[in-house]
């Protein structure tokens, strides 16, 4: 099933390998890997609870704050057919609808309909606007690491913009063979997805620009914060909805957003209970050394990822982990979540739920091995590229 807001093909059961190898769901392999690395350090019984409590509770109240609201502004632009009508420029909204849906799974749900011969291009904006813009990939990863700001916001929109022309370089070359001259369907934007996304994007740039220049009061001070952006966006969103409609929305924004906090919570409690156990500060430093570190974090969650299978597990378990060794790691918050989300493009494989929904529309009459072969190669480039951005940006002083 998938792990976006709705669920428009029906797609063969998407389980990660590691549930599919130990039939263990993510969160408890954590827990038990944290209560193992406690005793075998000789923690008695008071302070591996205490260890656990301490690292599971963490920032998970931020958390709250940041995917409640993204997720109901999800539903929310799901329900209210806010894509309806975005036509000739489906391609160029993707990025925007991943971004602001939360999920690619949806935005290309939504959008498909109206590429025509562009859905490779559609969907590879969508990955790419999912995984580097907020309030989606950035803003999740940036929480656990701390470094969720309105500079992040800004700072993640080059890397956006490498990541998607490489994304659409590729798709280009497969559509341009397989093309059916079927133009895209004219049409234009609608204001129920315009307003909520327009509304991020104009708070964000506020606050960047005034925030910490400007005394201002403290409603006014968290409205131009990511958190404030994204709860006065989904506001926006819901109201249009009829009453039933804004209950399920409110329902989907929290049942999504519960599971992610236990993963989110055990992988802080794994991460901090490394850093007591084990020497992992110093394997940190020694990477300092060598200069590696934006390709370790890369390494790490793209491995992650294609493990696990779902983007957003991957978000919410490398952040907890990599949170309790960031202050080892000698780079930015903000250097480190966006390298974290290059790696997590890697890759759209069959245990991501996105895999099946574009294998049925996009590659419908072709065999899985064309499809795996290019869901799989296409977003490791735009990975690769984003972490080149981000290796210059921080080479140049920017992150």
């Amino acid at each position: 099933m998938s792990e976006c807001t709705v669920a428009v093909h029906k797609a063969p059961a998407r389980r990660s390998l590691l549930a599919m190898a130990l039939g263990v769901p993510l969160p408890l392999v954590m827990l038990l890997a944290t209560l193992a690395l406690g005793l075998a350090s000789g923690l008695d019984s008071a302070a591996l609870i205490h260890a656990v409590d301490a690292g599971f509770g963490g920032s998970l109240g931020e958390f709250a704050l940041i995917l409640i609201p993204s997720f109901t502004l999800a539903a929310a632009l799901s329900r209210s057919g806010a894509a309806a009508g975005s036509g000739r420029i489906a391609t160029v909204l993707a990025p925007f609808a991943g971004a602001g849906m939360v999920c690619p799974d949806t935005a290309y749900a939504a959008l498909s309909p109206m590429a025509a011969g562009r859905k490779l291009s559609l969907v590879f904006g969508a990955y790419a606007g999912f995984k580097l813009l907020v309030p989606a990939g950035p803003a999740i990863v940036a929480t656990a690491l701390g470094g969720l700001n309105n500079r992040l916001a800004v700072v993640a929109v080059p890397v956006f913009i490498v990541a998607w022309i490489v994304g659409l370089l590729y798709a280009r070359h497969f559509e341009r063979r397989a093309g059916d001259g079927t133009p895209p369907a004219k049409g234009r934007l609608s204001g129920r997805m315009a307003a909520p996304l327009g509304t991020i994007i104009l708070l964000l740039a506020a606050g960047f620009t005034v925030r910490g220049r400007v005394e201002l009061s403290p409603l006014v001070d968290f409205l131009l914060t990511p958190k404030g952006a994204l709860l006065v966006a989904a506001v926006i969103a819901l109201v249009p909805l009829a009453a039933e409609e804004r209950t399920q929305a409110l329902d989907s924004g929290m049942r999504r957003t519960a599971p992610l906090l236990l993963t989110i919570g055990a992988a802080s409690a794994l991460g901090a209970m490394l850093v007591q156990t084990v020497p992992v500060t110093r394997w940190a430093e020694a990477l300092v050394s060598t200069g590696l570190v934006l390709p370790a974090l890369f390494v790490f969650t793209a491995s992650f990822k294609i493990v696990k299978g779902s983007s957003m597990a991957t978000f919410a378990g490398t952040g907890g982990i990599i949170a309790a060794l960031l202050p080892s790691l000698q780079v930015s918050p903000e250097a480190a979540a966006l390298a974290m989300c290059a790696g997590a493009f890697v890759t759209i494989t069959p245990n991501d739920s996105l895999f099946w929904l574009v294998r049925q529309d996009a590659f419908a009459g072709q065999d899985d091995a064309t499809a795996l072969r290019i869901l799989a190669l296409g977003p490791a480039l735009q990975g690769l590229a984003a972490l080149l951005t981000v290796y210059i940006m921080t080479t140049a002083g920017l992150l």
